[in-house]
């Protein structure tokens, strides 16, 4: 079965989609969401690399600030990157979840009634 979420997108993600089906895809989308979430937890620690301060006032840490913030922030855009490749592989894989029908989408969810239908008798008709 394939699904819209299958279709190549030209990202990174369209290899993992070739790789999921309808047997494996829960256990993929789990362990993508929880790598996922490991990063973001990192997420203020890099953001305090983008600032690194200089070791003291003299001038070699002065400079060593101006030669090595620039290669700090490369590394940092780099890993934010792959950050965003494997949401969008996450979201990838959610959107295939739901497309076979394995979980629902929130918007469908909040639709749904909580309780059963009442069919009583005072009900109207």
């Amino acid at each position: 079965m394939s699904t819209s979420a299958h279709t190549p997108r030209g990202s990174v993600s369209d290899a993992l989609m070739l790789q999921v089906n309808v047997d494996n895809i829960m256990v993929v989308y789990q362990q993508v969401d929880d790598h996922l979430r490991q990063m973001q937890a990192g997420r203020r620690v890099r953001g305090n690399l983008r600032n690194v301060p200089a070791c003291a006032d003299d001038p070699v840490s002065l400079d060593a600030v101006v030669v090595f913030q620039p290669k700090i922030n490369s590394l940092v855009d780099v890993h934010e990157r792959y950050v965003d490749e494997v949401r969008d592989a996450r979201d990838r894989l959610k959107q295939a979840a739901q497309e076979y029908g394995l979980i629902e989408d929130e918007n469908a969810a909040t639709l749904k009634a909580s309780t059963p239908p009442y069919n009583g008798p005072l009900l109207e008709r």
